[in-house]
């Protein structure tokens, strides 16, 4: 008999479960979607149309002069490519949220799928049309880039993202081979990483246990990891380590493509580095990913310690690899499940006292059903926020709900994500797009200020106890394990350059980066070589080198916290609204300057930041000999 994960966790049994979201379209044949798309191809046409008239303009882009621009009326044709590039995008981005919310909680439709390639080979054709557009604004002298943004509004509102791609001027190609590779993408580069999606969305997995063997998919599995019962949690992990083993080589086969391809077009291109892309991408210099990693490695302790005093605590040595997401042992009633519904009024409760704007909104998402986090077998696992172009209305996606402490701070998480979004809702459209490493900003500062008036509420030390536990979690998770990301990334790059790895190297490799930086507080580090193949980060296409950012989020969340419990609290809601409305205009290092008086090119600034993690683990120490534990 095949059973689901819900038979194992009681959650659903016990009403503790989630809603299902309301989306923009009302099924994948709403007429309302063909419209959109059917806009978008059009707009594309009027781009192409334009783009014949300015085509002649490009082999000589760096020399054009305003008389030039002039006679060929090229600024007004600009503004009108720029103008209907932004109106096509916003279609385009809309219709492809739609089907990636309806295949991530279904895997197994079709129809979305058929949308969401429809949309990437749409995307294509836009960048191709744009192209030669593109390709004059990041080349021509400053006087004609100037004249360009003084003609348009639109143009002015950009100015900061066109002056961040100039940057890049030097390692732009031909028109020709920039919308060969933009074309060449969509069934080479980004089908690697559909394929991982449409295997981990169907993935089955055999879980082991105590009365007798289910069948559940990979997100109700992963969401076994936090079960009070260690042998359920070394179950789930063994089913799911079970589960990707036949899918080794068809892995390694997608990791050798995806770093190969963005290496052939780095050469191409002229990098001195594999992460000059990802410094770009990020709006961060090089010694600032220098500075945050020489504080992570000086500080390899403070995640170390958090996770030996678990250990201790479960009555180990050391923790086991499915241990790295176990609750605190129940004491007394602590560790108690939400409903959904009380999950988001704590929630809501916690970050009003911050911003009463803040906890307005969190009610509103959970109002207008704008957060999917119900059960199923074929949803894709993990959490994101998305949202609707159109509309410019944020999303919250769970693959599970099951009311613990853990899983609430991941949807204060994601909601902390969505509350960046509406902040700018009012902006120009080419100042709301920020980078990855500042998206975690308002996320990681949400699930804070979370956790925080937990453990302020909290009426017992063992209460505090379990709330710090979580804070442990969170340490190994940004002090240890995404760094080891990092380093295995990094050195899949190196690696890759003389030619494809095998199964067994990558996993050699996966185990060496979790080696250099759990030490002696993991049990064993042999069998986690299965990473590489169950995180889904690796196989992003769209955005190299996509976990360091994580741990700058993480410690610069922190940062701003740490202004929050120490500043002047009566002004922090204004400044901290401003702060995220700068992350869509500004350089990470001119943010940091302008609103927190720092300099994240330093050591210092992260070490300052890590203190504040460690004084959670200090914490965790203290109560856990308060109550025994240790």
């Amino acid at each position: 008999m095949v059973t689901t994960a819900p038979a194992v966790d009681k959650s659903e049994a016990d009403g503790i479960t989630g809603p299902t979201w309301e989306l923009e379209y009302a099924a994948t044949d709403d007429s309302l979607l063909n419209a959109d798309i059917e806009e978008g191809g059009r707009l594309i046409a009027l781009i192409n149309e334009a783009a014949e008239e300015i085509k002649h303009f490009v082999p000589e882009a760096r020399t054009i002069t305003l008389e030039q621009a002039g006679k060929g009326d090229l600024i007004p044709t600009l503004a009108e490519m720029h103008r209907n590039y932004w109106d096509t995008a916003v279609l385009l981005r809309n219709v492809y949220t739609y089907a990636s919310c309806v295949s991530s909680v279904d895997g197994s439709d079709e129809s979305a799928k058929k949308i969401s390639g429809k949309m990437q080979v749409a995307f294509s054709r836009l960048q191709q049309a744009f192209e030669p557009a593109q390709l004059i604004l990041d080349l021509c002298p400053d006087d004609v880039f100037d004249t360009f943004l003084a003609a348009d509004k639109l143009a002015k509102d950009a100015e900061y993202s066109l002056r961040h791609s100039r940057k890049m001027k030097e390692h732009r190609l031909t028109l020709a081979e920039e919308n060969m590779i933009t074309s060449l993408k969509v069934t080479g580069h980004s089908s690697w990483g559909n394929m991982y999606t449409d295997i981990s969305s169907v993935l089955s997995v055999d879980v082991a246990l105590p009365d007798g063997t289910k069948k559940m998919g990979f997100a109700s599995a992963e969401a076994l990891r936090d079960n009070p019962d260690e042998k359920i949690r070394k179950a789930s992990w063994e089913g799911i380590r079970s589960a990707w083993l036949p899918h080794q080589e068809t892995c390694a086969a997608a990791l050798n493509a995806i770093t190969g391809w963005r290496l052939d077009l780095y050469e191409k291109r002229g990098y001195s580095s594999f992460l000059t892309s990802s410094l770009h991408s990020n709006r961060v210099k090089n010694a600032t990913l220098d500075a945050l990693f020489e504080a992570l490695d000086s500080n390899t302790e403070v995640g170390r310690r958090a996770m030996k005093i678990q250990a201790k605590v479960l009555g180990k040595t050391a923790l086991e690899p499915w241990d790295l997401f176990a609750p605190a042992p129940v004491r007394k009633n602590v560790g108690r499940t939400y409903t959904f519904d009380e999950g988001i009024e704590l929630i809501a409760n916690a970050v009003a006292e911050v911003d009463e704007e803040a906890g307005a909104f969190v009610k509103m998402m959970r109002d207008k059903r704008w957060i999917e986090a119900s059960k199923g077998d074929k949803k894709r696992p993990g959490a994101y926020c998305t949202g609707f172009a159109k509309s410019r209305t944020p999303r919250v996606y769970l693959s599970d709900y099951n009311g613990r402490a853990q899983l609430l701070l991941t949807l204060a998480h994601e909601l902390g994500h969505a509350f960046h979004s509406w902040q700018m809702r009012d902006m120009p459209r080419p100042q709301v797009s920020y980078p990855m490493n500042l998206a975690e900003t308002a996320s990681i500062f949400f699930e804070t200020v979370v956790g925080s008036k937990l453990l302020e509420q909290a009426e017992s030390a063992e209460e505090r106890f379990n709330i710090l536990w979580g804070e442990a979690e969170s340490a190994q998770a940004f002090l240890l394990n995404i760094p080891a990301r990092y380093r295995f990334e990094e050195g899949f790059n190196l690696k890759r350059r003389n030619g494809s790895l095998s199964v067994t190297e990558i996993d050699e490799m996966m185990v060496a980066a979790w080696e250099r930086y759990y030490g002696d507080a993991l049990s064993s580090t042999k069998r986690v070589g299965v990473f590489s193949q169950s995180k889904l980060h690796f196989y992003l296409t769209g955005i190299s080198f996509y976990n360091w950012p994580y741990s700058f989020g993480y410690l610069f969340a922190l940062g701003v916290y740490a202004k929050y419990e120490h500043g002047n609290r009566d002004v922090f809601a204004k400044m901290y609204r401003e702060l995220l409305r700068d992350t869509g205009r500004m350089d990470a290092e001119d943010v940091v300057e302008k609103h927190l008086g720092g300099r994240i090119d330093e050591k210092g600034f992260w070490e300052e930041a890590i203190s504040v993690a460690e004084h959670k683990v200090n914490l965790l120490e203290r109560v856990a000999a308060e109550i025994g534990s240790v």
